[in-house]
């Protein structure tokens, strides 16, 4: 009946917005390679990825289109094999825009991500998705053996990554909107959920409200998320980032917990505290300068688990120069200190990558 609803609803939108327009489509894509040197674990190490993503649709007007986007990725040898079905995957969905707000229907983040800020981030190192590929942390793991999220790893609600859902985002007013999202089966490999836990392929959903203003030469951005998976799971995340002339200033923070009944651990084949982000917290805090072809970022990042031995302390400063419109070239370095269940260690690592854009 939810998905009729959205279909309907889809087709309500489109129709309101008939009027003359034009067809509008196109193919971009974007291929890089990193080379990394670490002292944790692994030692020298290099990464490949590359997208290619598709678009098709009608514009009536500025303020009313419908279109259908076609995404599809690849990655060798990434620590967290973060892609829909491990290295390979795709991001198919469509966008109605019109008067009446968004509506996003397929594999999408959900509106609590989507409206989340954070620490700014910049170039090849721009997620912790990125430094595990460098720095070894054990608390984070998805490959094709085990999934196992220790603590969080981000602080917007990732929970769901882009498992196939419905987004509806209201227009703006002053520079504010809301959003709602429902993600019948909150499984996906983008996620943060292991596949064997008792909860695994249950719904989701998040709602979020963000506000864009401008305070004299300042551009404040704000956000404020909640998320509620499989029942009992709960889920809040806040942002907010400054912006003036050429810097950025910015913070997130994250908080998880389980408001019922847990019946995660009913298979062995379980590793311990695979899921222990759902009893946690996250924040992060970070500058950021851009500047012509150039952008920085230097920020912190930390997460706990809830009653055990479990956290991350991830420093990141990260670099990008375009060189033209399909080059440019990036420095990083990366910092980690992880403790897991009495295990801890810590190190650097400093990454050199070359992107292209087609």
């Amino acid at each position: 009946m939810k998905a009729v609803w959205a279909i309907s609803l889809l087709g309500v939108l489109a129709a309101e917005a008939v009027q003359a327009g034009e067809w509008i489509y196109g193919t971009e894509g974007q291929l890089s390679g990193t080379y990394g040197y670490s002292e944790v674990k692994k030692h020298h190490h290099g990464v490949g990825k590359g997208n290619i993503d598709t678009f098709a649709g009608y514009e009536f007007d500025e303020n009313n289109s419908v279109m259908l986007h076609a995404d599809f990725m690849a990655g060798i040898d990434k620590e967290l094999k973060d892609y829909n079905q491990g290295d390979w995957g795709e991001e198919v969905y469509g966008i109605v825009d019109s008067e009446y707000g968004q509506l996003m229907v397929g594999q999408v983040y959900n509106v609590a991500s989507l409206f989340h800020n954070g620490a700014p981030s910049a170039g090849i190192l721009s997620s912790n998705s990125n430094v595990a590929d460098f720095l070894h942390n054990p608390n984070w793991k998805r490959n094709e053996k085990e999934t196992r999220f220790a603590t969080l790893p981000t602080t917007d609600i990732n929970t769901d990554g882009v498992a196939a859902k419905i987004n509806y985002i209201t227009p703006e007013v002053y520079g504010t909107a809301l959003g709602v999202s429902w993600t019948p089966d909150s499984y996906n490999r983008r996620g943060l959920e292991n596949k064997h836990a008792g909860y695994a392929h249950k719904d989701g959903v998040a709602t979020a409200i963000y506000s864009d203003h401008r305070i004299g030469n300042i551009n404040s951005k704000t956000s404020l998320g909640y998320g509620q998976y499989h029942g009992n799971d709960k889920e809040f995340s806040i942002s907010q980032s400054l912006s003036r002339g050429n810097w950025t200033i910015g913070a997130g923070a994250r908080k998880t917990y389980i408001d019922g009944d847990d019946k995660s651990k009913a298979n062995r084949r379980l590793p311990e505290d695979f899921d222990g982000y759902r009893e946690g917290y996250a924040w992060n805090v970070g500058v950021g300068y851009e500047i012509g072809p150039f952008s920085s970022a230097l920020s912190y990042f930390k997460s706990k688990q809830k009653g055990k031995d479990n956290q991350n302390e991830v420093i990141v400063w990260s670099n990008a120069y375009q060189i033209n419109k399909y080059v440019d070239v990036n420095v990083a370095a990366a910092g980690l200190k992880y403790r897991d269940n009495g295990e801890k260690d810590k190190g650097c690592a400093g990454v050199l990558g070359v992107g292209v854009k087609f």
